[in-house]
């Protein structure tokens, strides 16, 4: 296992998620600060999420298919400082949704290159570890990130002095990562891009995290709710943040401990939606379910994955992906519309059938 490097590779992450989710931390509240509707904001917190979803089915071959892994790399975080410090520049709705866009694509470019270098580096025998060094200092960066953004803007900053400061992270994150490059001593595990057709069982489960995607309520629309004090919804983030280190791996203990684990995430994204309703008239249940939202989105990244990758591999974790991507787009616009309209009842209403829709056909598939 070449240490060095992954611990370099982890220190890249972390003052990567330092840039990007501090950013997030603030967007939806200013957005609504630029006369963003809850719709509007839903959609563009959805797409970019569909699109850093989906885009990896495409850069993955595409990265295999050329087989350098370190351009994509340095591409993907380069986009992804880019379009943050673009945000300093623009006050139009739609440019800033754009360059939200366009640092979702930048982490989706990015990804699947890394992580063949990050499997190389823990060679036969550590990839495993190799793999949870990293998270664990990519989610240790994501809440310095929005810790710093939460202090911030209580402390009276606006929103573009947080994207201003995210760019001392940004840059750290590209200098790392060009010593890591100089100094890496490792043969790339060279990936052949292949075509693998899809079982009937991987696209019934892409069905089904297609309708957990729809029955979840993106925190992008809690967040919005506290946006005449902005601060509160970049808590509301960091709660969620924390929540996820623990979830994580506690999610992934059960999941090697039992196969149903995978029909966990359905209640969980019920309950969410029963607070986001009642976070109507007690907002303070928007925390409870910040924490119920990182437990639905933490299964996506361990159970989920886990259970596509045993299915069909690199296509079925694609087509899962992307599922879940187009679910969540589809809800965090239409919860955002409905939120516009304070029709609470029918948000609780979509997302219980949907999750009822996602939680039937993952039990039918354990039962045969």
């Amino acid at each position: 296992m070449n240490l060095r490097l992954i611990l370099l590779l982890g220190l890249v992450s972390f003052f990567a998620d330092w840039l990007y989710e501090s950013m997030r931390a603030v967007a939806p509240q200013y957005l609504q600060h630029l006369g963003a509707t809850a719709a509007f904001v839903g959609f563009v917190f959805g797409l970019g999420d569909a699109l850093g979803y989906a885009a990896r089915f495409v850069t993955g071959p595409l990265a295999d298919r050329r087989g350098g892994y370190w351009l994509e790399t340095f591409l993907g975080y380069g986009l992804q400082l880019a379009a943050i410090a673009g945000l300093l520049f623009t006050r139009d709705l739609w440019q800033v949704a754009a360059l939200i866009f366009l640092e979702r694509f930048g982490k989706a470019l990015r990804t699947p290159a890394r992580d063949v270098i990050i499997s190389s580096a823990g060679g036969e025998e550590a990839k495993g570890r190799a793999f949870g060094i990293h998270a664990a200092l990519d989610q240790l960066g994501a809440v310095a990130g929005v810790v710093m953004a939460t202090a911030m803007l209580y402390s009276s900053y606006a929103p573009q002095d947080v994207f201003k400061a995210s760019l001392i992270p940004g840059l750290a994150a590209l200098l790392t990562l060009y010593t890591a490059y100089r100094i890496a001593d490792v043969k790339l595990e060279r990936r052949r891009a292949t075509t693998i057709a899809l079982t009937e069982d991987v696209l019934l489960f892409g069905l089904a995290q297609f309708f957990l995607g729809l029955s979840t309520v993106h925190i992008s629309l809690s967040m919005y709710r506290f946006g005449e004090v902005s601060w509160m919804g970049s808590l509301l983030y960091l709660v969620a943040m924390i929540t996820e280190v623990f979830a994580s791996p506690a999610l992934g203990y059960l999941a090697d401990k039992s196969n149903r684990a995978v029909l966990t995430a359905p209640f969980f994204s019920v309950l969410l939606a029963f607070t986001y309703f009642a976070g109507a008239v007690h907002p303070a249940l928007l925390f409870l379910g910040a924490v119920f939202y990182s437990i639905v989105t933490s299964y996506t990244d361990v159970i989920a994955k886990a259970h596509a990758a045993k299915a069909g591999g690199a296509a079925s974790l694609g087509f899962v992906n992307a599922m879940w991507g187009f679910g969540t787009l589809l809800g965090a616009v239409l919860y955002g519309y409905l939120t516009d309209l304070h029709a609470y009842d029918l948000i609780v209403a979509s997302a219980a059938a949907s999750a009822l829709a996602s939680l039937v056909i993952i039990w039918r598939q354990t039962r045969s």
